[in-house]
């Protein structure tokens, strides 16, 4: 009898542990370097790093405001930067995924100087964003503007589109990344707010459009990696680059198809930059912080974790106290960032990293 309650214990202890293994499935775990990815119950971890134009520049007035080199970030007034704050969507393979928490910039997918070819749409036909120019822009210019000072820039992984892209629409409907498998109508949670900076910019001189913000959310539109699909859900080659809408769409501003993915030309309207890097791992490791919005994480680069004694080489100092992007103005109906409270537990920093 005994044996039969015992053997009827143990059945139901193995049956009530596999029940449980989808709940924990749902938790991602902290890689050694410090980080980890979207969790279920804890929402994202967050990370600063980068040092970029955020407010408006007190030399910006009405009479060079339509002056594109007034936004120029090498020139920008450093009272006007603050250092970028980044979720962390996943820490897969040894590589940390980074998804900018704002629209931090905006910039067209194709530059087409002649004034007479932009109002005609006539763009050049692409095959993939990875033959943008907005690509090339990131990759060779705004990488360095962002974190030409940062040490962990050596350590951003070259991948498919380089080290600097937007995310692709299989991306933004990724359920391990905190976004939800439902490409149309409203989806909060690609919802994304446009910093002051970007929704000052001015593009263009003759035609200087800015990026818009609905009335009713405080979003705005910015680009995703992905070209135009057929009813097939095939990618078509072309003129159409795909935008991930904070609000509808470029043609109907303030819609109801709040967060969903939908397709622009190629053309003036000016979309926002929300982008993506990948780190490696083995090669970063966090040295304050504690993952939240009020305490984002810092990360130091480090060469060789293995040695005994590894190099670990610090970010820049910026002024004290750090001034963090501060959440934009409550709007009606706006989803609450995702994140542990100003008190949960600092990140675990190993002694090495401490020296």
């Amino acid at each position: 009898m005994m044996k039969k309650m015992l053997s009827g214990m143990i059945v139901f202890v193995l049956l009530y542990s596999l029940c449980l293994l989808p709940a924990f499935s749902a938790f991602a775990e902290a890689d050694p370097c410090g980080l980890r990815g979207w969790e279920l119950e804890n929402g994202y971890q967050y990370v600063i790093m980068g040092w970029y134009p955020y407010a408006k520049d007190p030399a910006i007035t009405k009479k060079n405001a339509n002056d594109p080199e007034m936004y120029d970030p090498k020139t920008y007034s450093e009272e006007a930067k603050a250092p970028v704050l980044w979720e962390v969507l996943a820490v897969e393979d040894g590589k940390a995924l980074l998804y900018t928490t704002y629209i931090i910039d905006t910039h067209q997918p194709t530059e087409v100087d002649n004034e007479k070819d932009a109002k005609g749409r006539k763009y050049p036909e692409i095959s993939d964003y990875g033959e943008t120019d907005l690509n090339r822009w990131l990759n060779e210019t705004m990488i360095y503007n962002l974190l030409g000072d940062e040490p962990v820039l050596a350590a951003v992984t070259e991948e498919q589109y380089g080290r600097l892209y937007p995310l692709t629409d299989g991306e933004l409907m990724n359920e391990d990344y905190g976004f939800t498998a439902q490409r149309f109508y409203e989806v909060k949670s690609r919802w994304a707010y446009a910093t002051p900076y970007a929704l000052n910019k001015k593009l263009h001189k003759k035609y200087g459009s800015k990026l818009t913000k609905d009335s009713s959310y405080g979003t705005s539109d910015y680009w995703v990696a992905a070209l135009k699909r057929d009813d097939n859900g095939q990618q078509k080659t072309g003129r159409y680059l795909q935008l991930c809408a904070g609000i509808a769409d470029p043609h109907e501003r303030g819609g109801t198809n709040i967060g969903h993915l939908s397709f622009g030309w190629l053309n003036r309207t000016t979309v926002g930059l929300r982008l993506a890097l990948r780190l490696d791992t083995s090669k970063i490791q966090v040295i304050s912080g504690n993952g939240s919005i009020w305490d984002p994480c810092r990360l130091a680069y480090v060469e060789d974790k293995e040695a005994e004694e590894p190099v670990v080489v610090t970010p820049p100092v910026r002024p004290d106290p750090t001034p963090v992007p501060t959440t934009p103005a409550p709007v009606k109906d706006r989803p609450k960032l995702e994140t542990p409270g100003p008190d949960v537990t600092p990140v675990p920093v190993p002694e090495w990293a401490k020296k």
